[in-house]
């Protein structure tokens, strides 16, 4: 069974550059994916040592690279805000990000060794393995080495997708 997860992903693949009615509005692809939390400061030291590596900070944001132009923003929640429950799977998130990396079983040791959550391997139906993982705030995050978003469009055929040329 194809896990919905990698459906989205997938679909997402496909709209690296969408154009809007007849504008020529083009998107560039994601900046950055921001997390709120009760302790910023722990949960950016999180991120750091799975390989997150700090860009800017102010008293209300921790960036944190990750590559490719992609980046965490890691903000105050509200403390009235409810904590998220720890997660046990990539299945009871609703929203996750998925970043490439050139070695995900160094970041899954790395989270295993900061006391993330869990941590998830997926393999794709085109044979690319996934990893998620909980973080201390109850998020879930992925990381992959390949993929349709870099390129490697086996993962699409698989699943009986045709990518589309967007110039």
């Amino acid at each position: 069974m194809i896990k919905p997860v990698f459906l989205v992903v997938a679909a997402l693949a496909l709209l690296v550059t969408p154009t809007l009615a007849n504008d020529h509005l083009q998107m560039k692809g994601i900046g950055w994916y921001v997390i709120l939390s009760h302790d910023r400061d722990a949960l950016a030291d999180f991120y750091r040592a799975i390989g997150f590596q700090e860009w800017a900070s102010s008293s209300k944001i921790v960036g944190l690279r990750a590559g490719g132009g992609a980046a965490l923003e890691i903000g105050h929640l509200d403390p009235e805000a409810p904590k998220n429950p720890p997660r046990t799977s990539r299945d009871q998130s609703q929203a996750m990000a998925i970043f490439g990396v050139n070695d995900v079983e160094a970041v899954a040791a790395r989270a295993r060794a900061v006391g993330a959550t869990f941590v998830e391997r997926y393999d794709s139906p085109g044979g690319t393995p996934l990893y998620y993982l909980g973080g201390p705030d109850g998020n879930v995050i992925g990381f992959a080495e390949d993929g349709p978003m870099w390129g490697n469009t086996e993962e699409l055929k698989v699943l009986e997708l045709e990518p589309k040329d967007h110039q």
